[in-house]
């Protein structure tokens, strides 16, 4: 028996499930890598951490593995996820034939098609610049494999990467959603990679979920797809999906439920705030290089008003910028006349809405305020003369 044909006896490829939240059923399993010692006990692979271990060496494993794998799943059809570092891509590309990869000839001698294999490009820094890595998986896509993006938040090349590979799932990095869960700032991280992600065209994977916490976390920051302990442990492909969608389907079920309840309460809260608001008079006057407006009819009219101004209709500021002190006063603000606010992401969504609806008082999406330390949303409409005011409501 050749040495190869020992180690591969020796490798045992085990599965981690991957659940859809669209499909709501296990739809791709990740291999991972084992070894069996002396004792028949399944082990790491020292390889793998070992960061002198070649890429070439690396791809002698992986095939092995990958090999090994495909002929588990060959009579299946979920999709399978596999690690590559960035130097093995290259390897790969190197090593093309006729525009041909090794992995596609691999895939192929199975007779699975290679739009079941997700390529995954692990957070590992390679030995070329990120322009050589795009070209090698530009050439992988074009075989018809998935690309997927590693750990994504835990370092940042990572975004480098991001744009260049331009991949059709990133999976977030584990220990990015376990502080999202602790600070707010980590939500913020969060809720930028699915603005990315929903500019690209990919889907967010959420990978290493535990607990249920982990799970909710993981849905309201744009999950397509999860992956975790909480789903189901690596093991041999011996999973039954119908446990697994029995675990998750009810928490998905619940976090609707409740993110029904807090639309509902938004919208009873706009419509308050609203009602109020209609009560005023917009009316203004322009005194020199400023516009004078009554300030304490706003804050007097509810507690969560912290701040009113008004700009014109390119978004500089020509009022005083008025703000809440506490529950019956307000200070002036005079040094932010001809501030330009049109850099804002809520002003040209106020202009948009203005258009649309000129009559009614238009709101703006929550933002988490840092002076405030509360979420603000921001109620804005325009007078008759063409100004634009703007109110900050601290949300319950």
């Amino acid at each position: 028996m050749t040495l190869e044909a020992t180690l591969v006896n020796h490798y045992v490829p085990l599965f981690q499930p991957i659940f859809s939240v669209e499909e709501q059923t296990v739809v791709a399993y990740e291999s991972l890598g084992r070894r069996k010692d002396e004792a028949g006990n399944l082990v790491s692979i020292p390889e793998f951490s070992d960061p002198h271990v070649s890429a070439l060496r690396m791809s002698v494993i992986d095939r092995q593995l990958l090999g090994l794998a495909l002929n588990k799943i060959q009579s299946t059809n979920d999709l399978l996820f596999v690690n590559m570092s960035p130097d093995q891509v290259i390897l790969e590309y190197e090593e093309s034939r006729s525009n041909s990869l090794p992995i596609s000839d691999l895939v192929n001698s199975y007779g699975i098609p290679l739009n079941r294999i997700v390529i995954e490009i692990t957070e590992k820094s390679g030995s070329y610049g990120t322009d050589v890595l795009a070209a090698g998986v530009e050439l992988l896509r074009e075989q018809g494999f998935g690309i997927a993006l590693d750990d994504v938040g835990s370092e940042s090349s990572n975004l480098e990467r991001l744009g260049a590979i331009k991949p059709d799932i990133i999976k977030i990095d584990l220990n990015l959603l376990k502080k999202s869960i602790e600070k707010r700032e980590f939500q913020s991280i969060l809720e930028y990679l699915k603005q990315i992600s929903l500019s690209i065209g990919s889907q967010l994977l959420f990978e290493g979920i535990e607990t249920e916490e982990e799970l909710y976390r993981a849905i309201s920051s744009g999950a397509s797809l999860l992956q975790g302990y909480f789903l189901g442990r690596p093991s041999e492909l011996n999973h039954d999906k119908q446990i697994i969608c029995d675990t998750v389907v009810p928490h998905l079920q619940l976090y609707h439920e409740q993110k029904r309840k807090e639309v509902a309460m938004e919208i009873e809260f706009e419509k308050n705030i609203k009602l109020q608001l209609n009560l005023l008079s917009l009316k203004t006057l322009v005194l020199e290089n400023r516009v004078i407006i009554d300030p304490n009819s706003f804050f007097k009219l509810d507690q969560k008003i912290q701040r009113v101004y008004i700009t014109d209709w390119l978004g500089t500021q020509v009022s005083p910028y008025y703000v809440r002190t506490n529950e019956f006063g307000f200070v002036e603000n005079l040094s932010m006349l001809q501030k330009n606010w049109s850099y804002m992401p809520f002003f040209y969504k106020h202009v948009k809405q203005v258009f649309r609806d000129a009559e009614n008082w238009q709101v703006s999406d929550p933002y988490w305020d840092k002076e405030l330390k509360k979420n603000v949303i921001v109620f804005s409409k325009v007078n008759e003369l063409g100004y634009s005011f703007f109110i900050d409501v601290v949300l319950d």
